[in-house]
């Protein structure tokens, strides 16, 4: 099977990283409260740009180096690549979208964390949401998501695994099927198949 695997939100927890960091970066800051919590990224506040590029400078590029990586990520991916399943990992990340320096600089940070975090893959994706053209050239049999409006996309030309996040806790779709860990991810891929 081709099996693709969003990033953010799946192999990191980034909702819980961007709360801790929003939070601490708006009291610092004397900016509003986060008016959404519940919300993706950064949807979760209504600040003024500057402060959004500010926060961005400040927290965004220090986790696209050393976002710890979930639990039981990289072991699970490993044993899906030695049953012999393709590994693609196909991100959203914005940034990384620029044809610029930065943009590469978003890009080889990324290819490097995925190095230093034993993540195995045969192919790198640096995708605009909702990934659909990748889901469809790379065909893609299952993939791994968390992203709402990515998910209901995607649903209409493969199964989605739906990584469990505050922001996504009330989708419910056909094609979808909802998973809360790694392992989690190992048995209800095995149980597709």
């Amino acid at each position: 099977m081709n099996i693709g695997i969003d990033i953010d939100g799946v192999l990191t927890d980034e909702d819980t990283y961007r709360l801790d960091t929003m939070t601490k970066y708006s009291y610092e800051n004397n900016l509003s409260d986060l008016e959404y919590p519940y919300k993706y990224e950064s949807s979760k506040y209504n600040w003024p740009k500057e402060s959004k590029e500010g926060y961005l400078k400040e927290y965004f590029f220090t986790y696209v180096k050393n976002a710890n990586v979930r639990k039981y990520a990289s072991e699970v991916i490993q044993k899906l690549h030695n049953d012999g399943n393709k590994i693609i990992i196909i991100t959203g990340r914005s940034k990384a979208l620029e044809n610029s320096k930065l943009g590469q600089q978003v890009r080889d940070d990324t290819i490097n964390w995925l190095n230093k975090n034993k993540i195995v893959y045969d192919e790198i994706c640096f995708a605009p949401c909702p990934k659909v053209n990748e889901v469809k050239e790379k065909k893609i049999d299952i993939m791994i998501e968390d992203y709402p409006e990515t998910i209901l996309e995607i649903t209409k030309y493969t199964k989605v695994l739906c990584f469990d996040n505050r922001y996504n806790i009330n989708l419910n779709c056909d094609n979808m099927i909802r998973v809360f860990s790694w392992y989690d991810i190992y048995r209800k891929i095995q149980d597709v198949k």
